[in-house]
């Protein structure tokens, strides 16, 4: 079983930034929502764990999962560019998923940030079928990590949230 989970809530969250290179901290929310998903998967037996590098994921990793995580830049959220720390207001998110088509005001590209997370499914899908996998990233990763494991469904809506903030779900791993 795949088990995909966001980190929990960061200030930037609560306050609606964009939020994906800048080093965020779990805010105490977001610290009781990874207590209580590491009670909710305190009978699983991960064999593997996958992570995102940056500050949140890993805290919320560290609550949830007590072994030897591998922190892959594969799990890293997307690049917001001169999005970074705005408000996520509907103009500002129009404006982004325009500029993320080819990469502009620096944000990264989003063909290239499919790519990347894909390149790490494959992985998964290749070299631990049957597992007990967890793997702890970005809202916008498990929107890409859902579209893969659910076999790429056409029409597929990168924009809607498939994990809330602190939550998880999961894949067959066969």
């Amino acid at each position: 079983m795949i088990y995909l989970s966001r980190h929990g809530q960061t200030d930037w969250n609560l306050f609606k930034r964009f939020n994906g290179c800048t080093d965020a901290y779990l805010n105490q929310t977001g610290i009781e929502q990874a207590r209580l998903q590491a009670e909710n998967l305190k009978d699983v037996s991960f064999d593997v764990c996958f992570c995102s590098p940056q500050t949140r994921a890993r805290q919320f990793c560290e609550i949830i999962y007590k072994g030897s995580a591998i922190f892959d830049d594969r799990l890293a959220e997307i690049d917001c560019g001169e999005f970074e720390g705005t408000e996520e207001t509907a103009e500002a998110m129009a404006l982004f998923w325009k500029a993320i088509q080819s990469g502009d005001m620096g944000t990264e590209n989003i063909e290239a940030f499919i790519k990347r997370n894909c390149d790490l499914c494959e992985i998964i899908a290749a070299e631990h079928k049957g597992q007990n996998i967890l793997v702890v990233t970005h809202a916008a990763n498990t929107r890409v990590i859902n579209w893969f494991f659910n076999g790429r469904p056409k029409g597929y809506d990168f924009g809607k949230p498939v994990v809330e903030k602190g939550e998880f779900i999961t894949f067959e791993n066969s």
